[in-house]
């Protein structure tokens, strides 16, 4: 009798087999996903990086606004200003322009 009772508290075979194949399955799609997070996560960093240029970029820029707001107003900063913002020729002075092209 020992023998029927220890068949009969055995699991059926197919229970097991679906239970590893869920698991696999759980086991699959979890991948994927952490997958899909990595590559989301490189994205990020590299956004951060590039946003993180911009960001020392503008720094320095204001770094040397400022210099300039505390300078002052001066001579060669209109001067400077004044021939390559807004093209000053000084009379006597020649300008020279290639029309050529330039191109490859």
């Amino acid at each position: 009798m020992a023998r029927r009772r220890n068949r009969a508290e055995r699991k059926p075979r197919h229970v097991s087999i679906a239970v590893i194949v869920l698991a696999l399955v759980i086991l699959v799609a979890m991948g994927w996903r952490l997958n899909g997070l990595r590559a989301q996560l490189e994205t990020a960093k590299f956004e951060r990086d590039r946003y993180q240029d911009q960001v020392e970029a503008m720094e320095e820029k204001n770094a040397s606004l400022s210099a300039d707001i505390e300078e002052g107003v001066t001579d060669e900063k209109i001067e400077d200003i004044a021939r390559n913002d807004l093209g000053m020729v000084l009379p006597g002075e020649y300008v020279f322009y290639n029309t050529g092209n330039t191109g490859g």
